[in-house]
């Protein structure tokens, strides 16, 4: 039986929020922790309850990041999480003041919103619509092999948008930074997943690239297995049809299809317009 594109969308919005417990910054939830871990791990070092929520230790940006990265410190320890060395602002938008940082192998654990950017690197050729697939490294800690956009990365602290992208599309797939300069943004997308981790209220940033017809990206940090130049028509097909693609990569892929006409044969104007409103769902 074919698998549809509303399929794909439901499998990035999976969360019950019902087995999360929020835990704020004052008056701002700062994240979430699944509700049956919460007895077993040493949460005073960073939590306290007051006014019948759980409030984290801290009166500012430095003393919450030390009280959250005790704990980290302690889930590391007892191998329940790994460090991954990159830190990431907790905050309720992209542009907001981060409350305190957090390493990433910490997020998804305590709920905390994470932003990324991903982008689409595409050619026109006289018989249509071409786009550049990464293939995952097969030694990636995370979904090992599968197929991802052309450049993606989550948002560290202390960098901006585009800064972050061409840092990534460098690290990536070696294009150069005055190519990737010429990046639009396009689309914003928002899901709310349930990761083996803890839970994922996932903001990206999606930017599309054209690239000329002679430049192939080439895999410069590892990340990057190989590059693969398909018909946008192929890749939609694989997305619909097979559970090759990292998940949340599958919708930024059918965002594009949607933009760029891709899906107008296969998916009447209501059909194309449900997927689109599917794409950015409230976060909490």
């Amino acid at each position: 039986m074919r698998i549809s594109y509303l399929d794909r969308i439901a499998e990035c919005n999976d969360a019950d929020l019902g087995r999360y417990l929020p835990w704020y910054v004052g008056d701002v939830v700062g994240g979430y922790v699944r509700r049956d871990r919460w007895p077993q791990m040493p949460h005073t070092l960073a939590f306290e309850e007051r006014a019948g929520r759980v409030q984290l230790r801290g009166g500012d940006f430095g003393a919450r990041t030390a009280a959250l990265e005790a704990l980290f410190a302690e889930l590391v320890a007892s191998g329940q999480l790994q460090r991954r060395g990159e830190l990431y602002p907790v905050a309720s938008a992209v542009d907001d003041a981060p409350l305190l940082q957090l390493d990433r192998g910490a997020v998804a654990w305590f709920g905390v919103r994470p932003f990324g950017v991903h982008l689409t690197g595409y050619v026109r050729r006289r018989d249509g619509l071409w786009t550049w697939v990464a293939v995952r490294a097969r030694d990636k800690p995370t979904w090992p092999g599968y197929w991802d956009n052309t450049v993606a990365g989550g948002q560290p602290i202390g960098l901006g948008l585009r800064e972050n992208l061409q840092k990534e599309c460098a690290e990536e797939a070696a294009i150069p930074r005055e190519l990737a300069a010429r990046a639009r943004e396009v689309a914003t997308i928002t899901y709310l997943r349930d990761d083996p981790l803890g839970l994922k209220p996932d903001t990206l940033f999606c930017y599309d690239l054209e690239l000329p017809g002679d430049f192939v990206p080439q895999p410069a940090d590892g990340e990057v297995d190989r590059f693969l130049l398909l018909r946008a028509r192929e890749v939609a097909d694989v997305v619909r049809d097979t559970q090759r693609c990292k998940p949340n990569c599958n919708l930024v892929w059918i965002d594009f299809f949607l933009r760029h006409g891709v899906l107008d044969g296969e998916l009447t104007a209501a059909e194309r317009d449900d997927l689109r409103a599917r794409l950015q769902r409230p976060l909490p």
